[in-house]
């Protein structure tokens, strides 16, 4: 009877004191001081490894290429009553560039008179343009005619009339390649055609 007594007054385990450890602390509390531990004894095994390999934490600074370290900056920050002058990197002066002198360009010379290369307009025909014969005279057989204002190029001459007439004939090549003789007095000297087309 008395046993019966003790077991009904006994109170059940709260579920409280199921999660608790041997030693009084809950199980939480116990992962979380391990894992609070690891982490310590992690980043002081880290410390120590630095400290091993001499290891800086701040980074050295890297040589960039072609570019050389300068001692004056070093001279220049000595220690003050010290007898050491500073010395100031000399200055590049780059030599001056020569300016090209522009070449002066001829100025064409119009020729006083006809002459063999020397170019000649055609003039006076009133649109006609000039007969290119075959001889230095009228009975010659007209090869071509060089029209009005056309420029041509005069080969041979002067020649006298074959008909003793008042004429004098130069052999001249026009434009589109032909050549023969005309008289005189339908030609000016002019310039080249590229100068002439110019001015």
């Amino acid at each position: 009877m008395k046993d019966m007594r003790t077991r009904q007054t006994r109170r059940p385990r709260r579920l409280e004191e199921v999660g608790q450890a041997s030693f009084g602390l809950p199980i939480v509390w116990v992962v979380i001081g391990t894992v609070a531990g690891l982490l310590v004894l992690g980043l002081v095994g880290l410390g120590v490894v630095n400290i091993v390999r001499k290891q800086s934490i701040t980074p050295t600074p890297s040589l960039i290429p072609g570019l050389a370290p300068t001692q004056a900056v070093a001279e220049a920050t000595a220690a003050p009553g010290s007898n050491v002058a500073p010395t100031i990197p000399p200055v590049v002066t780059l030599p001056p560039t020569e300016t090209p002198v522009p070449t002066e360009t001829p100025v064409p010379v119009l020729p006083e008179e006809l002459a063999p290369a020397v170019y000649a307009q055609i003039v006076g025909t009133e649109g006609a343009g000039v007969s290119l014969r075959a001889g230095p005279g009228t009975n010659n057989a007209r090869l071509s005619v060089a029209p009005e204002e056309s420029i041509v190029l005069v080969l041979d001459g002067p020649r006298e009339d074959e008909n003793l007439s008042d004429f004098t004939w130069w052999l001249v090549r026009s434009e589109d390649g032909s050549e023969g003789w005309t008289v005189q007095d339908y030609l000016i000297p002019t310039l080249p055609p590229a100068e002439a087309g110019s001015n």
